[in-house]
């Protein structure tokens, strides 16, 4: 006899948690090993769950619609139809609740102790001799954030640089003029981070400014587990990796020429996208060493050029991988990226497909309004290329005036990694393949 306990698997290197969208079997059904017995929730997307194991599903423990942390009981398995489970089934689950982590308990404050801030002095002789209750001091001077709190009206500081630095919640106070010496002028503050010189509080993440609405006018929009883990990595990303960033313009007009040319052929559908993932593919075949990633005490080159592209997707964004996209014709990534896409928004991507990228293009080229913008490292790759949308510029050719299509595209790179001068090679590169296009295509 022989009772298996199904626990929640991790299906992603970043899952902690699942939830389990759909039981695919019942009580009772008999399993075979391989055989898709649920689809589950991840951070990432809604996976099909095949059973290791084969025998009876005796009782499902997670409901449909439930959520566990990774390794928690959710079904039982028996070898026999009719074997008795349940004091197997009982040793699990309060092996689970023992090694569930226990909650803090301030030892000092017992069951009798006041609910307020009062503590009691020191007993004598089994009486109580005192209660001592902490008189609330009075509110500490806040320097102002932006503007001037009574200890700040001495800064000397010009109209426009208050108003600017209001606007990017910077201390005034923590501001020395380099630019005059004894005022803060406009340079001074531009050149400055948001939330320059002030407490986390007084920066914004803490929410001040908000909380004093009334609870009626704010709504609380749940985590989504995608969601927290693009927060988390996103946090890890640029806080705790040095970044470079390099910008270049790119004329697209030839490009866009021959894919008119080639979208006019029968079954022929190439985005502008494709040319950029075929072009990246090929910049980093020529410059390897932009295709790797930090890890410690070492640089890990990856030998297969799979590279991401973002998506967006209603609970967030994913980033599904053209494999081998250096290998591809453009009619084959086109292919990749539209099969990639349609999964990624019906929440059906493996993991296979989104897991093991070396390098990631973020394209807002279909929000026209975007010029130009900066993306976030996507660990733990060392690249990721920022593509903006294409504009019609005017330029000078041979004195005379001529309008062209032009797009900004911008690198950020893990300095650990990417030095300067090995990125603007690679931005070159990227340049020429997107300007003469053909090379693309043979």
């Amino acid at each position: 006899m022989s009772t298996i306990m199904i626990t929640l698997p991790s299906l992603s290197p970043t899952m902690t948690e699942g939830t389990i969208a759909e039981w695919k079997v019942k009580p009772g059904d008999e399993i075979e090993s391989g055989q898709v017995i649920a689809s589950i929730a991840t951070d990432k997307s809604t996976v099909d769950y095949e059973s290791l194991e084969e025998g009876f599903l005796r009782e499902i423990i997670l409901e449909a619609g439930g959520a566990a942390p990774v390794g928690k009981v959710i079904a039982v398995f028996t070898e026999e139809a009719d074997e008795d489970y349940q004091a197997d089934l009982d040793a699990a689950l309060a092996e689970e609740v023992a090694n569930e982590p226990e909650e803090e308990v301030d030892e000092d404050v017992s069951d009798d102790a006041p609910t307020s801030s009062a503590t009691k002095a020191p007993v004598s002789g089994g009486a109580v001799t005192a209660t001592i209750v902490p008189v609330s001091a009075p509110p500490a001077e806040v320097p102002g954030v932006g503007s001037l709190s009574p200890s700040a009206k001495d800064i000397k500081v010009s109209p426009a640089a208050r108003k600017l630095a209001e606007e990017k919640r910077i201390n005034l106070a923590a501001v020395k003029p380099a630019t005059t010496g004894d005022r803060i002028v406009l340079n001074d503050i531009e050149t400055l981070p948001n939330g320059y010189g002030a407490s986390e509080a007084q920066s914004g993440s803490g929410l001040v400014g908000y909380v004093s609405r009334a609870s009626e006018s704010l709504s609380d929009v749940p985590m989504t587990q995608m969601r927290q883990a693009i927060a988390n990595r996103m946090v890890q990303a640029s806080a705790g990796v040095p970044v470079i960033y390099l910008t270049t313009k790119i004329e697209m007009d030839r490009l866009m020429d021959l894919r008119a040319q080639l979208n006019s052929m029968e079954g022929v559908r190439i985005s502008i996208n494709d040319f950029i993932v075929k072009a990246c593919g090929l910049s980093l075949a020529k410059f390897p060493a932009m295709n790797g990633a930090f890890q410690g005490d070492k640089i890990v080159q990856f030998n297969d050029i799979d590279i991401s592209v973002a998506v967006s997707i209603p609970d967030g964004l994913i980033t599904p991988i053209v494999r081998s996209a250096d290998t591809k014709g453009l009619a084959s990534i086109s292919k990749d990226v539209k099969s990639l896409v349609g999964k990624a928004r019906s929440n059906s991507l493996s993991p296979d497909e989104y897991q093991g990228g070396s390098f990631t293009i973020s394209n807002l080229g279909m929000f026209g309004a975007v010029d130009s913008f900066t993306a976030i490292l996507n660990p733990p790759q060392s690249a990721i290329l920022a593509v903006a949308g294409t504009q019609e510029q005017l330029k000078l050719v041979n004195g005379e005036v001529k309008a062209s299509k032009v797009c900004k595209m911008t690198i950020t790179c893990d300095h650990r990694v990417i030095d300067g001068a090995l990125a603007a090679e690679f931005m070159n590169a990227l340049k020429d393949y997107l300007e003469t296009p053909a090379k693309l295509i043979v």
